[in-house]
């Protein structure tokens, strides 16, 4: 447990540590194969074109580079709410909250599943209606997240094989209708559009460092969550270049850019094939990323409540599913939030993608110091980097993080732009208000975490002689 024991320990430890290794990945694998592909294929492809495959594979291969320094210390120091407490506990309380901040606003990102899966739906049918099928469906897997991790980490792993199946009908189809000799071009407008598009693309491939969140779940996070991280997102970004050659290479970019991939679908499968397709793909996928969502998106709560953050009731731990369900209601809230107010698919993914790029950078940062202080975790982790291929991933993300987030921010519309800014104000507002009160608890659980074994941690003293 991070940190001087609390009230935060008394309600973590009433989460059940009941997610295998099996588990653990088919979370992940749901957090990045599913809706959030099917949602964005269309923006991308009118970003750059045919260069979408070459652009997935820049940020198949960049993002778990860059994600490493963090995948390391949460084998080093498995947790509940990592992105909060890392923050928070290693580098400064302010810094955990601004994480915080993000990863509750990613939680709109559940919106956009449902969406996502109303869209294609529709394309069935004009009677479904894309808004009421994203609020049906974010409270349906409200009421099933309820039950636990454990279950809901069983039902995605069970949605994982018809989702595979209906996307290995398209793949294969497709790649038979491709013209080659007629593909597009790779770089129809340059670098800055491969660029851009690679940076929209954190979206779907950055979500795996979600699975961190759920540490204090997990029978063997050491080991799962590094596993999960890497593992999880290469393993997508192969499935995610297979979906875009015939995306982009089936019908002409005109019909494809900014359109649903059902559009392509239609063009190469047969009608009962594309149900299957529309159902077993995008209906299934929206239901796995909403589910994953919905099963890490309370812990960095949970254990900022427990430092004072917020009344301590809403962090109520259902004892017999070992879910808060108070916190459920919270970011199911957000979740609908996207529906409505009516934002923009591609706008909340550049957002979402923005902000988790900007909390990677700083548990990087994180993951630096705690080596620093304490060496000996790392040195126990199941998952270990050499201290140089340590520092040199971590001077590797930063620019390329900064990059995507400089690219991201710059293309936000106005709305969606304002949105954010609203959000900010209101977490620093609070923050202002709330840290005066909390800060000397938060500062000495600091100290307690960072202070090597044997060594009292007793205010200045026990920093000096830590370091």
């Amino acid at each position: 447990m991070m940190g001087a024991p609390s009230a935060a320990t008394t309600a973590e430890s009433n989460l059940k540590r009941s997610i295998t290794l099996p588990q653990a990945l088919g979370i992940t694998f749901h957090q990045i194969v599913g809706a959030g592909i099917l949602a964005i294929l269309g923006s991308a492809i009118s970003l750059t074109g045919g260069g979408v495959p070459l652009a997935i594979v820049i940020t198949a291969v960049a993002l778990p580079l860059a994600s490493m320094p963090y995948a390391a210390m949460a084998s080093a120091l498995p947790t509940a709410g990592g992105m909060y407490r890392y923050a928070a506990r290693v580098v400064h309380p302010a810094l955990g909250f601004l994480n915080l901040s993000f990863v509750v606003l990613g939680q709109i990102t559940v919106g956009v599943f449902g969406l996502t899966a109303g869209i294609y739906l529709e394309s069935l049918n004009s009677w479904f209606n894309p808004r009421w099928v994203a609020v049906t469906l974010i409270l349906v897997f409200f009421v099933v997240n309820l039950l636990g991790a454990s279950f809901s980490a069983r039902v995605g792993i069970a949605l994982a094989g018809v989702m595979l199946a209906a996307y290995a009908v398209f793949v294969v189809a497709g790649f038979l209708d491709i013209d080659w000799a007629d593909y597009p071009a790779v770089l129809p407008d340059g670098i800055g559009g491969l660029l851009q598009t690679s940076a929209l693309l954190t979206f779907v491939l950055g979500g795996g460092t979600f699975i961190a969140e759920l540490g204090g779940e997990m029978k063997n996070p050491g080991r799962a969550i590094p596993i999960s991280i890497v593992g999880g997102t290469l393993f997508a970004g192969v499935i995610y270049i297979l979906l875009a050659i015939p995306a982009v290479g089936v019908l002409p970019i005109p019909e494809v850019a900014g359109k649903p991939l059902s559009v392509v679908a239609s063009e190469v499968l047969p009608h009962p094939m594309f149900v299957f397709f529309v159902i077993g793909g995008s209906l299934v996928a929206a239901v796995g990323s909403m589910n994953a969502s919905m099963t890490w998106g309370t812990k960095g709560l949970l254990i900022a409540i427990g430092d004072g953050w917020f009344p301590a009731g809403f962090g109520a731990v259902n004892k017999r599913f070992g879910t808060p369900h108070y916190l459920l209601v919270a970011v199911t809230l957000v979740g609908l939030a996207p529906v409505v107010l009516g934002y923009g698919i591609e706008d909340i993914a550049k957002g979402v993608s923005a902000f988790l790029a900007l909390a990677i950078i700083i548990l990087v940062g994180a993951s630096l110091r705690l080596r620093r202080r304490r060496p000996d975790l790392f040195e126990a982790a199941p998952f270990r980097l050499p201290w140089a291929v340590h520092v040199g991933l971590s001077i590797f993300s930063v620019p390329v993080l900064g990059i995507t987030t400089y690219l991201l921010l710059t293309h936000l519309s106005p709305v969606a732009a304002i949105g954010l800014l609203v959000w900010l104000a209101a977490c620093g507002i609070w923050f202002c208000v709330r840290y005066p009160r909390i800060r000397p608890m938060l500062m000495e659980r600091s100290r307690v975490l960072l202070t090597p074994p044997g060594v009292p941690a007793i205010g200045d003293v026990a920093v000096a002689v830590a370091n």
